[in-house]
C-alpha cells in the first residue's frame, strides 16, 4: 500500500518513529508521500527523506491555514525551490482552501491556491488539495481551470456524490482515509457509486485515526483498517483494494 498523504515529519510521530515504520512495514505500507505545511515542516521532511530515501517522497506547497499576510514572500521562496530542483518534489501540496478556522482570509487563500496550481501546470506535477468548509469556492477555482492539465488528489475527501463525479470528470482522484470509517459520514455511500478506479489511500497521520483506533494517534499501519473497511463496503477482497489503489497512486504520482 502507498500512504499518499501522511505528516510523517510530525513531532507526534517522532518519539517512536522506528517502531512506527516497523509497524507500517508489517501492515504492508511500502511508501509514504509527505505534504509540506509551512516553513517548520520542511526541514523535518528533508531529514526524513535522507533516513528513508527509498520509501519517502516529498511535496512542496503552503497549507491554506498558513496563508498569512506574508504569504507572497513565502511562496516566492518556495517557487525558487521549484525552479532549482522540480524533480525533488512528487507534488504541489498541501494546498487548497480552509474556512473552518478563519473565514476572513478567503481572498488571499484563493490567490495563494491559484498561484500554486500554476506551479503544478508549469512543472507537470499533481496537486494534493485540502478543503474544509470551502467546497464551493474551491470548486469554482477548479472549474475555472478545467482543461488546463491539472491533476491530483482531493485529500481527505468528504464531499457529495455530485462533487465526486465532477472532480473525477476533471481528472482528479479521491484521497480516502480514516473519515470513511466514521458513522456520521456518507463517504462510503459516495464511493459505492463512483467505484474504486479513482481512489487512493491515505492516513493524514498523526490525525484522523480510523475506527477501531479512533481517538488515538494515527499512524501509517492504520491504513490497513481503511483498506479493509473499503473492501467490505465495495464487496471485494482487501487484496483487490490494495492492488487497485496502489495502481491508482502510481498513475497520479510519478514515484521517481
Amino acid at each position: 500500500m502507498i500512504d499518499t498523504h501522511i505528516h510523517l515529519d510530525s513531532p507526534l510521530l517522532s518519539e517512536d518513529r522506528e517502531q512506527v515504520m516497523a509497524r507500517a512495514s508489517a501492515a504492508g505500507v511500502t511508501h509514504f508521500y509527505i505534504p509540506n505545511v509551512d516553513d517548520e515542516s520542511w526541514p523535518r521532511m528533508e531529514a526524513l527523506q535522507k533516513i528513508y530515501p527509498e520509501q519517502v517522497r516529498l511535496m512542496l506547497g503552503l497549507h491554506p491555514c498558513h496563508v498569512d499576510t506574508a504569504w507572497e514572500t513565502t511562496l516566492d521562496r518556495y517557487e525558487k525551490r521549484w525552479e532549482t530542483s522540480p524533480e525533488k518534489y512528487i507534488a504541489v501540496g498541501e494546498i487548497g482552501l480552509d474556512l473552518y478556522w478563519d473565514k476572513t482570509s478567503l481572498d488571499r487563500q484563493v490567490l495563494a491556491f491559484e498561484r500554486q496550481l500554476d506551479w503544478a501546470v508549469r512543472w507537470n506535477k499533481p496537486v494534493s488539495i485540502h478543503v474544509r468548509d470551502a467546497w464551493e469556492p474551491m470548486m469554482d477555482v477548479l472549474r475555472g481551470r478545467k482543461g488546463r492539465g491539472l491533476k491530483g488528489v482531493l485529500h481527505c475527501f468528504s464531499g457529495t456524490q455530485e462533487v465526486a463525479e465532477e472532480l473525477i470528470s476533471m481528472g482528479f482522484y479521491l484521497g480516502i482515509g480514516g473519515v470513511v470509517t466514521y458513522k456520521k459520514t456518507n463517504v462510503m455511500d459516495v464511493l459505492r457509486s463512483v467505484g474504486m478506479d479513482r481512489v487512493v489511500l491515505e492516513t493524514d497521520a498523526p490525525y484522523l485515526s480510523p475506527v477501531p483506533a479512533r481517538g488515538k494517534r494515527n499512524e501509517p499501519s492504520h491504513l490497513a483498517f481503511v483498506r479493509d473497511f473499503l473492501a467490505t463496503g465495495w464487496g471485494v477482497s482487501s487484496a483487490e483494494v490494495d492492488r487497485v489503489t496502489t495502481e491508482n497512486a502510481l498513475k497520479v504520482f510519478t514515484f521517481a
